[in-house]
């Protein structure tokens, strides 16, 4: 036993000493092309964070870098948690508000949230790049970078910590009527089988309209008109909760938006879908809007959403077309289409014109109330997969062909039986929420440095 613990610790031993003959000192690492080498603040950039994370990094690089960063609350949530907001500048050069800023937020969202990863990693990366950069020590020397990674952060920790889907919520977690029957939340989603996400309901059906594809059975098809299919879908997983005879009537549909609550062109909600009560009504957005107003060397700023793949600008509504006048329009265009050039995949529109109408938007309020060149960038799009344009073919493979070859399938979860109190026995599965509208991991560092640039 003696001679056993003996040649076990010897073994150990030697392992150390190989270890520490096989690791690379800082000095040794190979620095790639645009990356900090040895960074104070090790983080990973394939995964997402919720807010307590966002804390941490918050904290981390603040403290790492006290000649850069400052971080500090501006407000609170809701629910009560602090908004963060770090101000990166070179403190020795001057006073972050005496220099002229670029103002980053990401997360207004509840669903949307790289926007978050996208505004740390910028702060993470000048700050760490700081002293082996040139351009980053002149850009810092007289600029300021005011960044907020998420605007939203109850939603953010309900979206990832409970079950919901890739598109929805879009609001907080302030309760609202959604059904309009006088009660709140008595019949929403369920998640059924206790896995945090929502995903979709089947059903077996010789009339069916659906039958499972024969080169991937996890794939629902359409079958033509003449044709009989072999499932139905049930809509979402969702039960009738309240009795009523409807499953699933207080959903997503009448949610409130909070890129419909500033006071610029805002609308209430019989005209604007998703407006709340009044302008800056949502505790979050007036905690921005104050910061914003006390801080008038805010130039220019970018609202980091998903999904699509497209550089922003307003005006929200055509109504407010003359307000951009013709200067300004080319410098939109000129910034806009150099981020054509250097994120493949997206493309510069604006949104009353080539998307729709929208009141009561942020970015309307940043330019129109106070003259801030303001860009909203939708992140991730369908091109990043296999670096070909999306189709509206529904026939279309792309994401099931993505998912199988490249992700192994583990952003879908496989149809498996389920016993419904309505509907008898069913079939849940389908994509999970964290695909489609987010990164995978191996894309999300790529895509957030070029957003960055």
């Amino acid at each position: 036993m003696k001679q056993q613990i003996r040649s076990f610790t010897t073994f150990i031993i030697a392992g150390l000493i190989h270890l520490s003959v096989v690791a690379q000192t800082p000095e040794q690492i190979f620095k790639a092309a645009g990356s900090p080498a040895n960074p104070k603040v090790v983080l990973s950039w394939n995964k997402y964070y919720d807010h307590a994370g966002i804390t941490e990094i918050c904290r981390k690089i603040a403290a790492a870098y006290p000649d850069l960063a400052k971080v500090e609350s501006i407000g609170k949530s809701f629910e009560g948690r602090d908004i963060w907001c770090l101000s990166i500048t070179d403190y020795k050069k001057g006073n972050a508000a005496t220099k002229p800023a670029i103002y980053i937020d990401g997360n207004i969202h509840s669903n949307e949230i790289q926007g978050a990863e996208f505004a740390m990693y910028t702060a993470w990366y000048l700050t760490e790049s700081f002293f082996d950069t040139k351009f980053i020590q002149e850009l810092l020397a007289d600029k300021t970078f005011y960044i907020i990674p998420s605007i939203n952060p109850d939603g953010r920790d309900s979206y990832m910590h409970k079950g919901n889907t890739a598109s929805s919520p879009r609001s907080g977690v302030i309760p609202v009527d959604n059904d309009r029957d006088g009660q709140v939340n008595e019949d929403g989603y369920d998640d059924l089988d206790g896995d945090k996400e929502i995903l979709y309901m089947r059903r077996k059906n010789p009339n069916g309209n659906l039958r499972a594809d024969p080169n991937d059975p996890s794939r629902m098809i359409t079958v033509p008109a003449d044709q009989k299919g072999d499932y139905e879908f049930l809509g979402l997983e969702g039960i009738d909760n309240d009795g009523d005879g409807l499953v699933n009537e207080d959903g997503y549909t009448f949610e409130y938006d909070p890129n419909r609550d500033w006071g610029w062109g805002w609308q209430p909600n019989y005209i604007q879908g998703g407006a709340y009560k009044y302008p800056f009504s949502l505790p979050e957005n007036r905690a921005i809007m104050e910061f914003v107003m006390k801080h008038p060397n805010i130039a220019a700023a970018q609202s980091f959403h998903n999904a699509g793949g497209m550089i922003l600008r307003g005006p929200g509504g055509q109504e407010d077309v003359g307000t951009y006048n013709a200067q300004d329009v080319r410098v939109y265009d000129f910034i806009a289409k150099k981020g054509e050039e250097l994120i493949p995949g997206y493309k510069y529109l604006v949104v009353y014109k080539d998307l729709y109408s929208a009141y009561g938007g942020e970015l309307d309020w940043f330019y129109g109330g106070r003259g801030i060149y303001t860009y909203s960038n939708e992140l991730w799009t369908p091109y990043l997969m296999f670096h070909k344009e999306a189709t509206r073919d529904p026939q279309d493979a792309s994401s099931s062909n993505f998912n199988r070859y490249l992700l192994f399938k583990d952003a879908f979860v496989d149809w498996h039986e389920y016993n419904h109190p309505q509907y008898g026995k069913i079939e849940i599965g389908g994509f999970k929420k964290n695909f489609g509208r987010t990164h995978p991991g191996f894309l999300l560092e790529s895509d957030a440095h070029r957003n960055m640039a």
